[in-house]
Formats: structure tokens, C-alpha cells, sequence
């Protein structure tokens, strides 16, 4: 475990709950802090007495959904002054990206959470794009109990040994990541070729 961890640990079992959600919370608008293996380490604790795996799991989802609101309601409010500023949507590849987070956005949003990488870029993306909130919050609310639990009920299992599986977590945070990014450019493609066939070879 590094000294990092190491602290984050001891400021989490001195300010239990309250420390769960601000750590949560910071990691969800897309500060890099450890929070996986940080629920990792929670479920071994809860397994022996020292927190509620249930309790747990409500302030970590609260947390990741707080952070991720703020970042979709900051680029919601003031992201589409930016884009025009940038002038982005000359670019094809931003055009079409925005078009594909809107399209299919509640799916995005859903598989994203599980990849903790992708997670606060699909955020901002998602308010520049004008995703409706009541599409956004159900899809990202969904992901972020699943996600949690697995971590908590893996390190519930592994008590003692919840450190062995901090690496595999980060592995598997990082496959999710990737798969996510190949589902959109896949879903992106298909619908590029359609549109070319429908409009004669012409984009």
C-alpha cells in the first residue's frame, strides 16, 4: 500500500462517512485520487465492524453522483459559450463525437461510470451536448450503486487481503476505459457509413 493510500486510509477511519463522500465526491469531478482501492479497503473494514457496508455504499454513491451533476451542470450552463468560443463544432471529429454522446446518451452515461477514466470526460462531454437532465441522472445514478458495490462486496470478501486486488482493480478500470472508447468509435462509424450510403457517397 502506498503512503498515499496509506493516509487517505487513516483520514477515512478518523472522519469515516464524511471522508467517504468528500473523497468521492473530489474523484468524481476528476481529481486522481485512489478511490477504488480506497472501497476496497472500506469493505474489509466493514467486514470487521468498523463501518456499514450499506451506509458505505449510499454516501459513495451520493458522493459519485454529486460530482458528476456538478460537472455536467457546469458544462450544461456554461459549456455550449465555450464550444462557440472554440469554435469546436467546425471541427468534424468534436461534431461528431457531441452527436453520439446526445444519440445514445443514457448508455453512455451507464457503461462510462465503470470506467473510472472515462467517467468525468463523458460528464463534460454530455453537458456540452445538451444531454437532458432526466436522460443523464437515472443512467448515471444507476452505474454509480453498481460500481461501488462491486468494489465494496470484493473487499468485503477479501478482508485482510483487499490489497491484492487493488492492482487488479486499476486493470480492470482501465479495460472498462478502453472498451467504452472502442463502443462509442464503433457506434460512431456505423452511423458515419449510414449516412454516407444515404446520401449517395456524400457526407
Amino acid at each position: 500500500m502506498d503512503s498515499f493510500l496509506g493516509s487517505l486510509l487513516s483520514y477515512l477511519l478518523i472522519y469515516r462517512y464524511a471522508a467517504l463522500g468528500v473523497v468521492v465526491y473530489l474523484g468524481a469531478i476528476g481529481v486522481p485520487l485512489p478511490v477504488n482501492a480506497m472501497l476496497l479497503a472500506l469493505g474489509a473494514f466493514a467486514g470487521q465492524g468498523y463501518f456499514n457496508v450499506w451506509v458505505s455504499l449510499a454516501v459513495a454513491a451520493a458522493g459519485n453522483v454529486a460530482g458528476d451533476l456538478t460537472a455536467y451542470g457546469i458544462t450544461r450552463r456554461y459549456g455550449g459559450a465555450i464550444v462557440s468560443l472554440l469554435r469546436l463544432r467546425r471541427l468534424p471529429f468534436f461534431a461528431a463525437l457531441e452527436r453520439e454522446v446526445r444519440s445514445d446518451a443514457a448508455i453512455t452515461v451507464f457503461l462510462t461510470r465503470f470506467g473510472s477514466m472515462m467517467s468525468p470526460v463523458t460528464n463534460i462531454l454530455a453537458g456540452m451536448a445538451g444531454v437532458p437532465f432526466l436522460t443523464f441522472l437515472p443512467s448515471d445514478a444507476m452505474g454509480n450503486i453498481l460500481e461501488p458495490f462491486g468494489f465494496l462486496w470484493i473487499g468485503y470478501a477479501a478482508g485482510v487481503h483487499w490489497n491484492n486486488f487493488s492492482g487488479v482493480a486499476d486493470i480492470v478500470g482501465a479495460i472498462v476505459a478502453v472498451a467504452s472508447v472502442m463502443f462509442i468509435v464503433i457506434r460512431m462509424q456505423r452511423r458515419f457509413l449510414r449516412r454516407y450510403d444515404a446520401e449517395g457517397g456524400r457526407v
